[in-house]
Parts: C-alpha cells; sequence; structure tokens
C-alpha cells in the first residue's frame, strides 16, 4: 500500500470516514460503499463537490446501497480491513493523478477511482445514478482549486 502521506488531508479523512462507515454499518471490512458515503464527508472535498454538480446527493446514495445491501443490525467488528477491490480502487487513484499530472490523490481521484473500477458496489450505484468516469472526469478537471 501507498504511505498515508500521499493522499491530501482531504482524502486521508475521506479513507477515515470509509473506516467510519464500514464500522457504523457492523461490517469487518471497508468496501467500496463506505468509500462512496465517504465521498460527502465534508463539503469542501472535490468528491462532495463533483457529486452535487451532478445532482447526487447522500440520501440518494444511502437508500440505493441500503437497497442493495439490506438493512440487517450486524454485530460491531473488532477488526476491519479494505477488501481487495478497495485496494485496487486506491491503486487506480493513484495511477489516475500521475497520468493527470497530480501531485497527491484527492478525494477526487479516489472517486473518479471508484467509477473507473467499474466491479464494486460503488462503481454499480454511480452507473445507476449516470455519474460515469467521463462525467466524473470531466468535473475533476473543471477544479481550478488543488484540494488541501
Amino acid at each position: 500500500m501507498y504511505p498515508f502521506e500521499q493522499f491530501t488531508p482531504s482524502a486521508q479523512k475521506l479513507l477515515t470516514l470509509a473506516q467510519t462507515e464500514a464500522l457504523k454499518a457492523g461490517f469487518s471490512y471497508i468496501g467500496t460503499e463506505h468509500m462512496m458515503l465517504a465521498a460527502f464527508g465534508d463539503a469542501d472535498f472535490q468528491s462532495a463537490k463533483i457529486l452535487a454538480a451532478l445532482g447526487i446527493d447522500e440520501a440518494t446514495v444511502r437508500s440505493a446501497l441500503d437497497k442493495v445491501l439490506g438493512r440487517k443490525k450486524r454485530a460491531v467488528p473488532t477488526k476491519i480491513i479494505p477488501t481487495s477491490r478497495v485496494k485496487k480502487v486506491i491503486e487506480q487513484a493513484f495511477q489516475l493523478c500521475r497520468s493527470m499530472g497530480g501531485p497527491r490523490v484527492s478525494t477526487g481521484h479516489l472517486l473518479l477511482a471508484l467509477a473507473t473500477e467499474g466491479e464494486g458496489i460503488a462503481a454499480h450505484v454511480l452507473k445507476d445514478l449516470s455519474a460515469t468516469r467521463q462525467r466524473i472526469e470531466s468535473q475533476l478537471s473543471q477544479m481550478s482549486e488543488p484540494e488541501t
């Protein structure tokens, strides 16, 4: 895995929020769905701004995820690990960041990687909500300010 310092502070916060989302829901793993929810974690995140620009709100995503995952209550896990798909998304985020000339991975890169990966729960929800890789990439490229 990559050093945490290679993420913007906002992306670091998103990853921490993804873990919190998984724990709150009683999962023993961090999945792409938890990263998707964490993308809304701060209004200043590039990911939150991109999703808002695409007309996608957190309530809609939570509802879509509830339909996919169900609402059954789970026990609080003692250990939590990222899935192999989340690791793949993080790897893709680094590749996308490099290809776009970014110095550090942002929440926008993480969101774009969720859509690019194509097979995880988050990728399917994004596709169902018309948040394609192309639309996300277009919004990300229009952002003039780097993420902190």
